[in-house]
């Protein structure tokens, strides 16, 4: 099929040519579920050509994240494209929702390096209960390898909290089962996650240790079974001071992340055999920005 550029007498300066080879094409072969050829973009490489084809619904795994496909020009029609599984391609600190994130309903290249980005305009992240569609690029150089994620609409989370929890287990706590359940309840009414909550505990009597880290586990499953077997381990005496400056000077240290508010949760039966250096460790907290609560339990 061919229009000539002297096809438009009447438009001189505006005709255009361009022509479609009906009797040899180049078919292409791809997975019709996955929509392969929803968009196609030309790439050249060194001289070299490729078609660079989007198919939004392929599958990753489970997840039906849509993928990029490369294709050589010319073909042998014998389906030797490759795929450059972007699908794959996750975001840190970040709680994701990649099902379904259309992977390759749009492509844009960058003729002055040859890179191009493939988008998810469906891509999601999750906030406390709620997700946010702002959708994601992935940046791929000139010779195929990925590059970045762009991602210019997401924003941080307000649950974005490191948690350490001051647990008093002297003997004065009784019985620990009681307090147990209740720190798991604690635990389970929170959004843990990458780019949301993280949760370290330490428990103190006379001396002070870490149960976990920040950043050991990163999800409420994994947070509640390490409670769950988290053991009393005494002690004559209750240094809650010693405890909160424990937690202020070293909890926050391990896995603490950068930008993240600080939340100090004391629970205690509120007896302190240190109660004089209280004051002082109080000041600290406060000019670190840490934000502090106490829960009193009792028999």
């Amino acid at each position: 099929l061919s229009f000539p550029a002297k096809s438009f007498p009447f438009f001189p300066g505006f005709g255009d040519s361009f022509n479609i080879d009906t009797k040899r094409p180049q078919i292409i072969p791809g997975s019709r579920e996955a929509f392969f050829g929803y968009t196609v973009q030309q790439h050249d490489i060194g001289g070299k050509k490729w078609l660079v084809v989007g198919a939004p619904y392929e599958s990753n795994g489970q997840q039906k994240t849509g993928d990029v496909y490369k294709c050589p020009v010319p073909s042998d029609g014998h389906g030797n494209c490759t795929k450059l599984n972007l699908g794959r391609v996750t975001l840190s600190n970040v709680s994701e929702r990649k099902d379904n994130m259309r992977l390759g309903l749009s492509l844009a290249t960058n003729p002055r390096d040859s890179s191009f980005l493939a988008c998810s305009p469906l891509w999601s992240h999750e906030c406390g209960s709620s997700y946010y569609t702002t959708g994601m690029c992935s940046r791929v150089n000139s010779n195929f390898r990925f590059s970045r994620t762009v991602a210019p609409a997401l924003q941080r989370c307000q649950t974005y909290m490191d948690i350490i929890i001051v647990l008093d287990g002297s003997n004065s706590i009784y019985p620990w089962v009681e307090v147990q359940h209740f720190l798991i309840n604690i635990l389970k009414k929170f959004y843990i996650g990458p780019g949301q909550i993280q949760v370290g505990v330490v428990q103190y009597g006379e001396d002070v240790v870490h149960e976990f880290h920040l950043n050991d586990y990163r999800s409420v499953k994994d947070v509640v079974a390490a409670a769950s077997h988290i053991e009393q381990r005494g002690g004559t005496e209750t240094r809650t001071a010693y405890g909160i400056e424990f937690a202020r000077s070293e909890a926050f240290r391990k896995g603490g992340r950068k930008g993240a508010k600080r939340v100090m949760i004391v629970i205690t039966d509120g007896e302190s055999h240190d109660s004089p250096d209280l004051e002082k460790v109080i000041e600290d907290s406060e000019r670190d920005n840490v934000t502090r609560y106490a829960v009193a339990v009792s028999e």
